[in-house]
């Protein structure tokens, strides 16, 4: 039988200890006595790293604080409300949002058109594609936007989806 301090905090620490930190601006002091401050965007539950981003002027700067140099934490500003919208948009891609429905079904015919002119079996599913039943393709539909589990597969399709024409008259 394990003991306690065998098993890794991920199993026994509760969530709700690490989201209380979340889109807050911290101080952390470090086993070394220097201290960094900034609003946590996330805290890695594995590694227990902190993601630290910092606003400034033009300027955002981000910084990974590690568990193992961690003294204490200071929570700096309640006001979650504050960043909460820039830090999520700083991680995020263009998003389907900003294109119309219209855009996007072209942009799904498009996609498909030449996956089909590379062979490859293609089906809609809805606003998904499914190729060759190994890999689906979400809106907008470009290159990050693939989910497979076979990397090699989605290494292939990734490749064929970045170097896709953009005037479909050069297919």
């Amino acid at each position: 039988m394990e003991e306690e301090s065998d098993i890794h905090p991920i199993f026994t620490k509760d969530p709700e200890e690490w989201m209380q930190y979340v889109y807050k601006k911290v101080s952390i002091l470090l086993d070394d006595g220097a201290e960094c401050c900034g609003y946590v965007y996330t805290i890695d539950p594995v590694s227990e790293t902190f993601v630290l981003v910092n606003f400034s002027n033009d300027k955002t700067s981000l910084q990974l604080v590690l568990k193992h140099a961690v003294t204490s934490i200071t929570v700096l500003s309640e006001d979650v409300e504050l960043y909460k919208q820039k830090l999520d948009n700083l991680f995020r891609f263009k998003s389907q949002e900003s294109l119309s429905e219209e855009d996007l079904k072209r942009r799904q015919n498009i996609v498909k058109s030449w996956l089909l002119k590379n062979r490859l079996p293609v089906e809609i599913n809805g606003e998904l594609l499914n190729v060759a039943e190994a890999l689906v393709i979400q809106p907008p539909y470009g290159s990050e936007n693939c989910v497979s589990t076979n990397e090699i597969i989605l290494g292939k399709i990734q490749g064929l989806i970045k170097n896709m024409p953009a005037d479909q008259d050069e297919w």
